[in-house]
């Protein structure tokens, strides 16, 4: 009986420590490279757009990925002004899709996402970003806080 005890408890130590998720914190900043806004400035109506793409670069400047994105005006005042985000980071061990709705990107804008998939080594990932706009130019942190199977 002590060895069906003992086969067991080992049993359980390994398939719960075979299934247990490894924490990964990817920091970037996304400089924005190109972008679009479908409809104008400055009479915002639901649906319009603005579409992104960055470059992303790690804290010594250098690249690491790039970014593709597009934000859907999904509220007006007298709600908040919100818009729904879908985009996508790339990265030389994959893709990240991730989404959710945010303010509207400006200075100090704070936007939480939630990692909706992901490719390659990012397969199974899951975890959320946050993503706070630092400049005018739309110069943007991006800090992906991911648990991989």
């Amino acid at each position: 009986m002590t060895r069906l005890l003992t086969l067991v408890v080992l049993g359980i130590a390994v398939v719960s420590s075979i299934g247990e998720a490894t924490s990964k914190r990817i920091h970037v900043m996304a400089q924005v490279v190109q972008t679009a806004f479908t409809g104008a400035p400055h009479d915002l109506r639901l649906g319009d757009q603005q579409i992104n793409t960055v470059v992303l670069l790690d804290k010594s400047g250098t690249s690491v990925g790039t970014g593709a994105g597009v934000c859907t005006l999904v509220s007006l005042p007298p709600l908040d002004t919100l818009v729904q985000c879908l985009i996508t980071a790339v990265f030389a061990e994959g893709q990240l899709i991730f989404g959710g709705v945010a303010p509207l990107p400006e200075v100090g804008a704070v936007a939480h996402f939630g990692i909706l998939g992901g490719t390659d080594d990012f397969r199974k990932a899951r975890g959320d970003v946050t993503i706070v706009v630092t400049t005018p130019e739309l110069m943007q942190d991006a800090t992906f806080d991911l648990e991989i199977d």
